[in-house]
């Protein structure tokens, strides 16, 4: 496995179309194409399709928040945060999330924020034992009714 984070174009919108969730989860992440179509409204945001090799197997969409217009209270200025990230059905499992949260740190530090920030809808056998293994604790906020979490990348 060897996860690339490429921009969207024209000519993978097909191949990140595809891509679905389990049926389970269908109700705790948009489809991609609402994620795609939503990122020219969300000010400061940018969205990659996740690739192994010519195989489309997800997608991360992120927001510097350093740069954002309009936060929230809880909204953390430092991070960058993991607005969407999803990891088609046929894929998960085999460490392509573990990979983009990598690749979400690698942005993270790009844009020269200190902190991962995320949110996620809180339901039995959901996302949340995913994301503590990978570094990230409760924040004790909720964003429009989903459990915020964050992972300190750096003490700056």
């Amino acid at each position: 496995m060897a996860l690339e984070r490429r921009p969207v174009d024209r000519g993978s919108l097909r191949a990140l179309f595809r891509l679905k969730v389990l049926e389970n989860q269908q109700p705790l992440v948009a489809p991609n194409e609402i994620t795609i179509a939503q990122q020219a409204y969300e000010p400061a945001s940018a969205v990659w399709g996740l690739w192994d090799g010519e195989t489309a197997v997800g997608l991360l969409a992120m927001i510097d928040m350093s740069r954002y217009p309009d936060p929230e209270e809880a909204d953390d200025r430092k991070s960058a945060y993991i607005w969407r990230l999803m990891i088609g059905a046929d894929y998960q499992g085999k460490g392509y999330g573990r990979a983009a949260i990598a690749e979400a740190e690698v942005v993270a530090r790009e844009w020269g924020l200190s902190r991962l920030s995320l949110s996620f809808v809180d339901v039995e056998d959901g996302a949340e034992g995913f994301y503590l293994r990978n570094g990230f604790v409760r924040t004790g906020h909720l964003i429009d009714g989903e459990v915020q979490m964050v992972k300190i990348l750096s003490d700056t």
